[in-house]
């Protein structure tokens, strides 16, 4: 039960360090006092009054100084309430008036006069009272008219709500704890949002004469006239903070995790299943043993999960001490290609799995073992992956969460000169300390942007503490600082203590299903569970990302969010260079040829450049670089990005390369190209074992004579791929199956991939003869 009464209130926010709120409140007895301690002063005076001045001749002149005395002050106080409302104006006029009136009658005929001392006992008693019944109507109310709603906090926000430009609004207390006053915020309906208040906290606090940090505001997502207000102490987050152990050893992944403290004192109690995260942060900020630490310290110790990570840029130096309780720990570009691979591989066969009993999404209980990707510093890793081990980790971003599973990247800035837009736009966001302001907007959330959150602020950064925004984090607290746990007081104490639990709760103890005992390299062998395989000709439905929960933040938000950056980068610099070309955007930006011809579109959509020159890839830039105008345009797409574009951008694009407006007419195949496609379709098709064999025979021949570089439309490949009444799909499956195999490597330049003779030793003891009869 939420307390409401003044004095908690007080008392807690004096707890939370605001010292100014000390002297702006007083005890519920002591808001009583003063009208009686009036009441007894006035009697004092009258009786002095009439000692010194209540005999003839003295009397008639004081009479007259009394009743003069009384119109001024009764005129006075009349003038000097203008602004209350009508009957708080007359109740003090009247008061003003009685008062006066007996003093007059005091002075001259003295306190023993019956008339004097029954309008003092019972006129007095009856004014005092009727300003203690205002007192406490005014003090439990939430419509008073100027002194706030009643307690400290909403007495203390009255006084800095004109200074602040929020005239009208209202604040009460709705629930008192040690570390935080919690309160409802009421605005003028129409002329006011949550949103107006938000950017206008830092002159709040000014005006409340609190520490920076001390009022938080988010909006309530019954009322848009409403906002939900929380007064907390920011210093108490400041101190390192002590792991105090797991929260829910052996239960459910489906549990929340316990992972730091938010600056009201509350837990960070973060569910963290069905959405991906992105661990941000400067150097020195402690996103690496502040978050992978707390985190995946906490999913080790649940009985349904396994985690497998990755970290080639700091070897044992983030992730040994948690080695033993992981699943599987890649620190070589090898092995970290290898798992990508495999877990790539198993993903269909999980969703297929799962579809079959009747499972849209993984669920406690369902059999299957929760997946966390975890990788470390994810952007030397995205450099040093080729183009098609990038798109499958794209592919598993995409997929995982259906088959059970969750990723966690960690970098210090999540750019496009980093990682794809595309693996940004699908995270939730967990941001530590930043030393550039510009970073701020790709390390926290759209709604986290509109709150002006500033990690960048904190004083010296305050290693582990960070702002956290997802599915479970609650409307009051995503914009709200927390600090996660520290493990010891020393790097070495820290990773005693990390190893140590991890060996408490080590991989190799846990009971799993088959698809991840098929994956896990532990330190000794992972027990599996039976998990049936997959009956064949099982068909696998594609399950749609689940609509966020009330207070989640929209994951197609912050899709659309992550790609109007991206589209305003764009137009910048196409505007600046003068040119728009997909190989420009590409060498640029970083991004794939396919997210480069969708920028082209939208810009073209968007009026920043015309149609592509005929037999080219270049677009002529239609907005100037010296165009006064070209700076307001691109903040304008930064804001509103482009719906089509960002929607079409998370769907499968059979082939990027084609591209197409709504005025380009539809092209039938001419003769010779509907010949060529009749020819290219299959004859009589050869034994699949024997077309393999073919193929590599014709590798070693392509090895003989150096020419060792090809792509899959090689003409002798197609003549092999006719000969043998085979489909394209099989020659990319078998040239797919080479590579991994280390025959073949591969490269992908814009849509073009190519492959080059690496290692024959596999393909020994196949004979070339069959090549010879077919050549």
């Amino acid at each position: 039960m939420a307390r409401k009464s003044s004095a908690p209130s007080l008392q807690v926010v004096q707890e939370a360090t605001m010292d100014r709120l000390a002297a702006s409140a007083v005890s519920k007895v002591g808001v009583l006092v003063p009208p009686w301690a009036v009441l007894g002063a006035e009697a004092a005076a009258g009786a002095v009054s009439h000692a010194l001045w209540g005999q003839a001749p003295a009397v008639t002149w004081a009479a007259v100084g009394c009743t003069l005395g009384s119109t001024v002050l009764t005129g006075l106080t009349w003038a000097v309430t203008h602004q209350r409302r009508l009957i708080g104006r007359l109740h003090a006029t009247a008061t003003t008036a009685a008062a006066s009136a007996w003093f007059t009658a005091a002075t001259i005929t003295g306190l023993g006069t019956p008339v004097v001392n029954g309008a003092l006992f019972f006129g007095g008693a009856t004014l005092a009272l009727s300003w203690n019944i205002r007192t406490v109507i005014r003090n439990t109310s939430g419509d008073s008219d100027g002194e706030g709603t009643g307690d400290a906090l909403g007495t203390l926000f009255a006084r800095a709500r004109e200074q602040a430009g929020l005239k009208g609004a209202k604040v009460r207390a709705t629930e008192v704890t040690s570390h935080k006053v919690k309160g409802q915020m009421q605005l003028p309906p129409g002329e006011k949002t949550a949103d107006d208040v938000i950017k206008s906290v830092d002159r709040i606090e000014s005006g409340m004469q609190l520490p920076p940090g001390s009022v938080t505001v988010s909006r309530d997502d019954d009322r848009a006239d409403r906002a939900h207000f929380t007064v907390s102490n920011p210093r108490a987050i400041r101190q390192p903070i002590p792991w105090p152990g797991p929260s829910h050893p052996a239960a459910s992944i489906d549990k929340p995790l316990r992972i730091g403290l938010y600056q009201d004192g509350d837990d960070v109690q973060y569910r963290f299943v069905g959405h991906h995260l992105q661990i941000m942060g400067m150097t020195g900020s402690g996103k690496s043993i502040g978050g992978a630490w707390n985190i995946i310290g906490e999913i080790i110790t649940r009985h349904d999960a396994a985690v497998f990570s990755i970290d080639i840029s700091k070897d044992d130096q983030t992730m040994g001490p948690l080695r033993e309780g992981l699943h599987r720990f890649e620190s070589t570009k090898t092995g970290a290609v290898g798992l990508i691979r495999a877990l790539h591989a198993e993903i269909p066969k999980r969703t297929k799995w799962l579809a079959s009993r009747g499972y849209s999404n993984w669920e406690p209980g369902c059999g299957l073992t929760y997946w966390y990707l975890h990788v470390e510093e994810i952007a030397k890793l995205v450099n040093e992956l080729g183009a098609q081990d990038e798109e499958l980790l794209g592919e598993i971003l995409k997929e995982i969460r259906s088959a059970g599973g969750s990723v966690i990247l960690s970098l210090q800035r999540a750019d496009y000169t980093q990682i794809p837009t595309i693996f940004r736009s699908q995270m939730a966001k967990m941001c530590f300390g930043l030393s550039d302001p510009d970073d701020v907007r790709y390390g926290v959330s759209s709604r986290q942007k509109k709150a002006d959150v500033a990690p960048h602020e904190w004083e010296d950064h305050h290693p582990g503490m960070a702002y956290l925004d997802g599915k479970s984090v609650r409307p009051t607290h995503y914009a709200m600082p927390m600090r996660t746990f520290t493990w010891g007081s020393s790097s070495a104490e820290a990773r005693a203590a990390m190893a140590a639990h991890a060996a408490a709760f080590p991989a190799a103890a846990k009971k799993v299903d088959a698809f991840t005992a098929a994956l896990a390299r532990p330190s000794t062998p992972v027990p599996a569970t039976s998990a049936p395989a997959t009956t064949a000709g099982e068909s696998v439905m594609p399950t749609p990302p689940a609509p966020p929960a009330e207070g989640e933040p929209d994951e197609a938000e912050e899709f659309a969010a992550a790609f109007a950056d991206l589209l305003a980068e764009a137009a910048a610099l196409v505007i600046a260079t003068q040119q728009a070309s997909p190989a420009l955007l590409e060498r640029r930006l970083r991004a794939n040829r396919h997210d480069c011809l969708r920028l082209l579109e939208a810009l073209h959509r968007k009026g920043v450049i015309g149609a592509p020159h005929p037999g080219t890839d270049e677009r002529p830039v239609l907005i100037g670089a010296d165009d006064v105008a070209a700076a307001g345009i691109v903040e304008q797409l930064r804001t509103t990005g482009d719906v089509v574009t960002a929607t079409l951008a998370q769907l499968d694009d059979p082939d990027p390369s084609l591209t197409a407006t709504p005025d380009d007419t539809v092209q039938a195949p001419t003769p010779a190209e509907a010949d060529a496609l009749q020819a290219d379709g299959p004859t009589v098709q050869m034994d699949p074992v024997q077309a393999r064999d073919l193929v590599h025979a014709w590798l070693r021949r392509r090895h003989q004579t150096g020419r060792r570089t090809f792509t899959a439309t090689d003409d002798e490949l197609t003549a092999i791929r006719r000969t043998g009444g085979l489909s394209r799909p099989w020659i990319y499956k078998v040239l797919t199956d080479l590579t991994e195999r280390g025959v073949l490597s591969a490269s992908k330049a814009g849509t073009t991939r190519t492959f080059t003779i690496a290692d024959l030793s596999p393909l020994e003891g196949d004979s070339d003869d069959g090549y010879d009869r077919a050549a």
